[in-house]
């Protein structure tokens, strides 16, 4: 195909990089220059149900926390802000519009105070295109059909997008960004109102446009390609949830100079495997709205402090004995600045305002062996540690269990509360290249008797200089599951690659 950079067009580029980091230099714009070619904000998963007036920016659904981060992006003079899906919470026509009157209360005419233009990149995720029937939201809110069609996005997205944001609607389309290339697909399959849950199928339309106009894609600059969902076996890896299908990942394997954005799951910035390079480069966009729970990592249990997914995950999760990982102090968003030899990535949380590690430094054109491939970006990272003299804390207390019941109500297990060993973890050292990602709990009788769990510790979505970074994490064991007499417990530290540091080790008895 025309317009596909060759094994060959990279080793000829690759011969007249520069000195600065093995990146070739282009029109004097590296980043030693300061001075980027294309600067874009980018966040997804918004979730907004209303404008808020008058509300903290902490409160949930109002658009205070994205009128925020707009207002920072325009600080930063960015030439566009991408979303990446779930804008409108619900689905709903008033939650859309609520997203516009943020945007244009910091961007009015799509313009700075100086007239200079700034570019929407939005795209809609599942939520805008079939959120109102989650819980029945929008039968609830207008029981009268002909009142609910009035409200509902998916009744008409052309006439509501046209109207809401000035621009038409078309389910995949192309914008050119002072020189580079911006690709968005909206989650829309096409039917009409209230015909299910279905989806858009990622990547068809993708692959019909590159395969018209790869040539007219310029080989030696990235292009950008946004959607909802991940892209199969790309960012997070193959267990992620809410990946599509794998036709994108097939469609931009061509071109290495691509750079795919997608939400949907919500997990965190500070995990760096948000950031994929393989044939072409794959980043998780995490929510300006509440970080998520890698619910597939651990399956069939999952975390310990999180949920579980799949056929009778509620037994899973009613037998655990804690509560949910609070992730909704946790809005996170990246600002990108393109320079001709690399590309400038800063993850920032909104709500503290600050930056959430070091910014990450993508060369142009891509380099071989590619620098942010899991394998190597492994290599970087150490082991987390705990402090030299950190002890595990052990007790006995009263816990119960989280509860629950079947989908169709026929089965049940009640929350009941019995007693429970609370082991009692301090805060990891804070190691910007020794991050601790997760926990792991292990509890063993002299009988052979052996639980283990995974928890998420405290702040691990946070700035290593957020207060919650030093809080300390606990896992709590029902005390039924071991015979009376000794406990060894371990709690090992592991980063999001999967390297463990030195475990804490404890001894406890009972009775």
């Amino acid at each position: 195909m025309e317009g596909r950079i060759s094994r060959r067009w990279f080793i000829g580029g690759m011969a007249s990089f520069g000195a600065f980091g093995g990146c070739r230099l282009f029109s004097g714009r590296s980043m030693a220059s300061g001075v980027p070619n294309l600067k874009f904000g980018v966040v997804s998963d918004i979730h907004i149900t209303k404008v808020g007036e008058g509300e903290a920016m902490e409160a949930w659904g109002n658009n205070l926390t994205f009128r925020h981060t707009l207002e920072w992006f325009r600080d930063q003079n960015v030439d566009a802000v991408v979303i990446a899906g779930d804008m409108a919470d619900h689905g709903m026509v008033e939650e859309m519009e609520a997203v516009a009157q943020a945007w244009y209360a910091v961007f009015p005419g799509d313009r700075y105070p100086d007239g200079r233009p700034v570019e929407k990149v939005f795209v809609m995720g599942n939520h805008d295109y079939h959120g109102y029937l989650y819980g029945d939201h929008a039968a609830k809110s207008y029981p009268d059909k002909a009142e609910r069609v009035k409200h509902v996005l998916r009744s008409d997205f052309a006439t509501r997008w046209k109207r809401i944001f000035n621009e038409d609607y078309t389910r995949f389309y192309r914008k050119t960004i002072k020189g580079y290339d911006f690709l968005g697909q909206h989650w829309d399959d096409g039917t009409g109102m209230e015909t299910g849950h279905g989806s858009c199928d990622f990547g068809a339309e993708l692959k019909e446009f590159l395969d018209a106009n790869g040539s007219t894609l310029n080989p030696s600059l990235p292009f950008f390609y946004v959607q909802h969902p991940h892209p199969k076996d790309t960012c997070y890896g193959p267990w992620a949830w809410g990946h599509d299908s794998g036709k994108v990942t097939d469609a931009l394997s061509a071109f290495p100079n691509a750079v795919a954005f997608s939400g949907h799951s919500h997990y965190s910035l500070t995990d760096e495997r948000s950031v994929w390079q393989g044939a072409f480069t794959s980043v998780g966009t995490s929510s300006l709205r509440y970080t998520g729970s890698p619910y597939n990592e651990h399956l069939p249990t999952g975390y310990e402090n999180t949920g579980t997914e799949g056929k009778d995950a509620w037994k899973r999760n009613a037998v655990k004995m804690m509560k949910g990982f609070v992730t909704n102090d946790c809005r996170q968003g990246m600002l990108w600045s393109v320079y001709d030899d690399c590309m400038v990535v800063k993850r920032r949380e909104f709500l503290s305002n600050l930056d959430l590690g070091d910014d990450w430094i993508l060369p142009l054109p891509v380099a071989e062996p590619k620098p942010f491939a899991f394998a190597e970006r492994a290599k970087k990272f150490r082991a987390p540690s705990f402090p030299p003299d950190a002890k595990l804390d052990v007790a006995v207390v009263k816990a119960k269990n989280r509860g629950g019941k079947s989908k169709d109500g026929k089965k049940s297990i009640p929350a009941v509360k019995k007693d429970a060993f609370k082991v009692v973890a301090p805060a990891a050292v804070a190691d910007k290249n020794a991050r601790l990602y997760k926990l792991e709990f292990a509890a063993e009788a002299k009988d052979g008797a052996k639980k283990t769990k995974f928890v998420l510790p405290e702040g691990f979505n946070h700035s290593l200089t957020h207060k919650k970074a030093s809080d300390p994490s606990f896992c709590v064991f029902a005390c039924d599951d071991f015979a009376d007499g000794e406990v060894r417990f371990t709690v090992t530290p592991i980063n999001c690659f999967g390297a463990r540091g030195v475990p804490l080790v404890a001894e406890f008895r009972r009775k």
